[in-house]
C-alpha cells in the first residue's frame, strides 16, 4: 500500500469515526435540551448549550478531515463514488442535526420568558382593551366600561369592516363599572359571523351633556400563545380574529366566573353592573 493510499485509509478511518461519535454527541445533546425544557434547573440548560457549543466548535474538524481525505487519495485508486457521496450525505446530516439543536435550545431559552405561565391562559378568559373593538367568540361578546357619574344613555354602536353598523345597543349607566353581555345579534335579531367588529361607546349625563367612558374592555377566551413579537413581548390569541399583549391582561377568569350580566336579546343587551373596586 502506498503512503498515500495508506493515508486516505487512515483519513477515511477517522471521518467515520468523527460521523459516528458526533452523531451520538448530537443525540444526546437534543435529549438534554428536551428534558431541560421540561425542568426549573438552570445547570440543566447551561449544560445543554455546554455541549451543543462543544459540539459546534468541532463542525471545522469534520471538513479538515474531509479535505485530508480528498488530498490523500491515491490518484490511481481516487475514493469510491459510493463511499464519497455517502460521507457528503452523512455531512449533510451533522449540519442538520446542529441547526436542529440550535432551534431547539431557542426553545428552551424562550421559556425564559415566560412559555409556561403563558399557557395556563388557554382556555382561560381574559380582560384586556377593546382598542375599539368587540369581540363574538361563540355566538357571545362580552365588554366592560367605565362610567365617572351615573349616565342617562349610554349607546354602543357596532359596525362591520366596511364601516356599516349591524348593530346600536343600549347599555348600563350606573356610575363605575358596568359589565355587558350581547347575544351577537343585529337589530333584525339575525345571529352575526363570530369575529371582531368596530365598538364606539358614548353616554349622556341627565343634562344631555356628554360623558366620557373610560377603561373600555373586551373579555374573551384565549385560545393560543406566541412569543417573540415585533414589540418583543408575548401575545394571546383570542381565536383567529384578535389577539393582546399578555402585558395589557386586567384580569382573568375561568367560564364560571366571568363577569355576570343578565340574558341578552336580539340586538339590544341587557347587563349588570359592578361597583368599583
Amino acid at each position: 500500500m502506498t503512503a498515500s493510499a495508506a493515508a486516505a485509509s487512515n483519513s477515511t478511518s477517522l471521518l467515520t469515526s468523527y460521523i459516528a461519535q458526533n452523531q451520538a454527541a448530537l443525540s444526546a445533546t437534543q435529549q438534554q435540551i428536551a428534558a431541560s425544557a421540561y425542568s426549573n434547573s438552570g445547570s440543566s440548560s447551561t449544560a445543554s448549550a455546554t455541549s451543543a457549543a462543544a459540539v459546534s466548535s468541532d463542525y471545522s474538524t469534520f471538513l479538515q478531515i474531509l479535505t485530508a481525505q480528498l488530498q490523500n487519495q491515491d490518484p490511481l485508486s481516487a475514493t469510491d463514488t459510493n463511499q464519497f457521496t455517502q460521507e457528503l450525505v452523512e455531512f449533510s446530516g451533522v449540519e442538520q442535526q446542529l441547526n436542529t439543536n440550535n432551534y431547539l435550545q431557542q426553545l428552551v431559552s424562550s421559556d425564559a420568558s415566560g412559555v409556561k405561565s403563558l399557557l395556563n391562559y388557554v382556555g382561560q378568559y381574559v380582560e384586556v382593551p377593546a382598542n375599539n373593538q368587540v369581540l363574538i367568540q361563540n355566538g357571545v361578546a362580552n365588554l366592560s366600561y367605565t362610567l365617572p357619574s351615573a349616565a342617562q344613555n349610554v349607546t354602543m354602536t357596532v359596525s362591520n369592516s366596511s364601516g356599516a353598523t349591524v348593530a346600536t345597543l343600549s347599555g348600563p349607566t350606573a356610575s363605575g363599572v358596568n359589565n355587558v353581555s350581547w347575544n351577537g345579534q343585529d337589530a333584525s335579531g339575525n345571529q352575526l359571523p363570530d369575529g371582531a367588529y368596530t365598538l364606539a361607546v358614548s353616554a349622556t349625563d341627565p343634562t344631555g351633556a356628554a360623558i366620557t367612558p373610560t377603561n373600555i374592555d373586551l373579555i374573551a377566551q384565549v385560545t393560543g400563545v406566541y412569543t417573540a413579537t415585533a414589540a418583543g413581548g408575548n401575545d394571546l390569541n383570542l381565536g383567529p380574529y384578535l389577539s393582546a399583549s399578555d402585558a395589557n391582561v386586567a384580569a382573568v377568569f375561568s367560564a364560571s366566573s366571568i363577569p355576570s350580566a343578565s340574558s341578552t336579546t336580539s340586538g339590544t343587551p341587557n347587563a349588570s353592573t359592578q361597583p368599583s373596586s
